[in-house]
C-alpha cells in the first residue's frame, strides 16, 4: 500500500509539471509553481489513494463499507496528512534552492517532533472519547437488559442509513456517539408515583422521561455537543405524536430521524426478521418515520454490507433480544409501545 501511495503520488508530481530539482536563486514564484502547488495536489491524492486502500481492506473482511471509510479516515487525518505535505515542502526547499543541504535534516526535526506530537494527541483524545462512551453505553445496559448489545447493533445500522444519505464526516460522528448513547437517560433512576403503583404506568414514565435524563447526563461533555440533538429527539414522531417536544416532519433533527429508525429495526428484527420488519417500517413512514431514512435503510439492506451488518441481529427471529420478561421490562423501541405512547399524549 505504501509503494502504492508513492508511486501514484511521484507520477503524478511529475506529470503536473512538478520539478525535482531547482537552482539555487530560483524566485519564490517559480518555486511555488513547479513545486509547491505540484506537491498539494499530489498529496490530497496520495491521501484519497491510501484511504481508498485501507477502506478496501476493511470492507473485504467484512467491516465498514468502503466509501464510509474513505469519508471518516480523509475527516480525521486530512489536515495531518497536509501537514506533512507542508513539511515535506519546506525539506526540499531548504535543502536545494536554500542550499542547506544535510543541515536541513537538523532545521526540521522540530516541525517534523511537533507534527508527530499533534497527531497522537489526536489519537489519545480520540480513545479517550471511545472510552467514555463505551462506559456510559456499559452503565445504560447493565440498567436494562433489553437493551444489552443493542447500542453497539443500532451504531451499525445508524452508520449504514447515515452513509446512504450522504452524511458529512463530521455528521457522521456525531451520529456514532448519539447511536450509542441514545438510551443512556435509562439509567437515571425514577420514582414511582405512589407505593403500590402500576410498575407498567411506572415504566412509561421512565420511557418517556429518558431522552430528557439523557441529556441532562451528557450535557456537559464537550465531545457529544452535536450528538445531544438527535439523542433529545430520537423519539420524536413524523407525525407530530412522539416526545419529548412533539416535532414533526423536517422539523425532527435529522439525525434523530435516523436513529428513531435504526432503533425500531434493530428491536424488531429479532423477532421478526429483516423482511418482515422493512415492511412494517415503510408502512409507517409518514405518519412514524422519515421516508427518505427507511428507503435508506430497505437499501442498504440489499446489498452484502448491509446483510453482513444485520445478520447477527436477525440470527435470533423469533425471541426477544435478549430474552427477557416483558411482563416487568417494556421494549420501548417496539412501534406498539410507540403507539402507546402517542395515544396518551392525544389524550392530553
Amino acid at each position: 500500500m505504501n509503494g502504492l501511495v508513492g508511486v501514484v503520488g511521484g507520477l503524478l508530481y511529475l506529470v503536473v509539471g512538478g520539478r525535482i530539482r531547482v537552482a539555487n536563486g530560483t524566485s519564490p514564484l517559480l518555486i511555488v509553481g513547479t513545486q509547491l502547488l505540484p506537491l498539494a495536489l499530489a498529496t490530497i491524492v496520495m491521501l484519497l489513494v491510501n484511504a481508498m486502500c485501507v477502506g478496501t481492506m476493511i470492507s473485504i473482511n467484512g467491516g465498514t463499507p468502503m466509501l464510509m471509510t474513505v469519508r471518516r479516515l480523509v475527516g480525521q487525518v486530512g489536515r495531518t496528512y497536509l501537514g506533512y505535505g507542508v513539511v515535506g515542502f519546506l525539506f526540499a526547499v531548504l535543502w536545494d534552492p536554500v542550499g542547506l543541504g544535510l543541515a536541513t535534516v537538523l532545521v526540521m526535526v522540530a516541525p517534523l517532533a511537533l507534527a508527530q506530537w499533534s497527531y497522537a494527541q489526536q489519537h489519545a483524545e480520540s480513545l479517550a472519547h471511545e472510552r467514555t462512551v463505551s462506559g456510559l453505553v456499559a452503565a445504560s445496559e447493565a440498567r436494562d437488559p433489553i437493551m444489552r448489545g443493542r447500542n453497539e447493533r443500532v451504531a451499525r445500522v445508524s452508520e449504514l442509513i447515515g452513509n446512504e444519505l450522504r452524511l458529512s464526516p463530521g455528521q457522521a460522528d456525531a451520529l456514532h456517539f448519539a447511536a450509542l448513547l441514545h438510551d443512556v437517560g435509562m439509567v437515571a433512576p425514577v420514582e414511582r408515583r405512589h407505593p403500590g403503583s402500576d410498575p407498567r404506568q411506572d415504566d412509561l414514565d421512565r420511557i418517556r422521561g429518558h431522552p430528557t435524563r439523557g441529556v441532562e447526563m451528557l450535557r456537559s461533555i464537550e465531545f457529544l455537543g452535536d450528538s445531544i440533538t438527535a439523542i433529545l429527539h430520537h423519539h420524536e414522531r413524523w407525525d407530530g405524536r412522539g416526545y419529548p417536544d412533539g416535532l414533526a416532519g423536517k422539523n425532527i433533527p435529522q439525525l434523530a430521524r435516523i436513529l428513531a429508525v435504526a432503533d425500531t429495526f434493530c428491536a424488531l428484527t429479532p423477532r421478526i426478521g429483516v423482511d418482515e420488519t422493512i415492511q412494517v417500517l415503510r408502512a409507517r413512514a409518514g405518519r412514524q418515520f422519515d421516508p427518505d431514512c427507511v428507503e435508506a435503510l430497505a437499501t442498504v439492506a440489499d446489498t452484502a454490507h448491509g446483510i453482513a451488518a444485520v445478520s447477527d441481529i436477525s440470527d435470533n427471529v423469533g425471541g426477544a433480544d435478549p430474552v427477557v420478561d416483558e411482563t416487568q421490562w417494556l421494549d420501548h423501541d417496539l412501534p406498539a409501545v410507540s403507539d402507546m405512547l402517542a395515544g396518551e399524549r392525544a389524550q392530553q
